[in-house]
């Protein structure tokens, strides 16, 4: 009878469920993890098409930062990054994961270039931040998760959107950018951020 409580618990306990990923994650064979990063990109390349376009900007609001750093935290050191690296991969490919639904490499030199190459730092910070379990609480993920947005995804997204303006010789390029790539997504990213704690932090 303890045996079939116990188990009930770890099917409706949240907190025990996260645990219990952790462990089985970690004890998966390589094809194991293999298959798990090859999941979350596929995973990452449909968050990519859930977007809210704003009018005054050509950066949309989409799930990209939510699916990127949740492959990053809860696949871990290197197998988040590769997750990440590899959905890039498929866009430079051709592969339609973007927000504009269009793939190849001339998606990098668009405005949404600079936050696709964040993406990959903020995976490669991120794995490697989570591959000490003890830091996978709630408050702690979503710090991390958020101050590498701000850092690794909004800053180089809005610099290159900045590059591109220049480019045009748009005037005040950089109060433009800024207006249009970083601050309207700040509180957004605050509350994307906590989602994704609450999906993959510990109690």
């Amino acid at each position: 009878m303890n045996t079939v409580v116990s188990a009930l618990q770890g099917w409706i306990n949240p907190a025990i469920r996260r645990r219990s990923f952790y462990a089985w994650r970690d004890s998966l064979t390589f094809g194991g993890r293999l298959c798990l990063m090859f999941a979350a990109t596929i995973g990452l390349g449909l968050c990519s098409q859930i977007i809210i376009p704003l009018p005054f900007t050509p950066v949309p609001l989409s799930l990209q930062t939510c699916g990127a750093a949740v492959a990053a935290v809860s696949l871990g050191r290197g197998w988040g990054a590769g997750a990440v690296a590899a959905y890039i991969a498929g866009i430079a490919l051709g592969i339609p994961w973007t927000v504009g639904g269009s793939g190849g490499t001339a998606v990098f030199t668009g405005p949404t270039g600079g936050y696709l190459v964040g993406f990959i730092l903020e995976a490669a910070v991120l794995s490697t931040f989570s591959s000490d379990l003890a830091r996978c609480r709630r408050l702690t993920v979503w710090g991390a998760i958020f101050a590498c947005d701000i850092v690794l995804i909004l800053t180089p997204g809005t610099l290159w959107l900045w590059s591109l303006l220049e480019a045009g010789g748009h005037p005040a390029a950089l109060t433009d950018a800024a207006a249009k790539g970083f601050f309207p997504f700040v509180a957004v990213d605050t509350v994307k951020s906590g989602l994704a704690a609450a999906v993959i932090g510990r109690r």
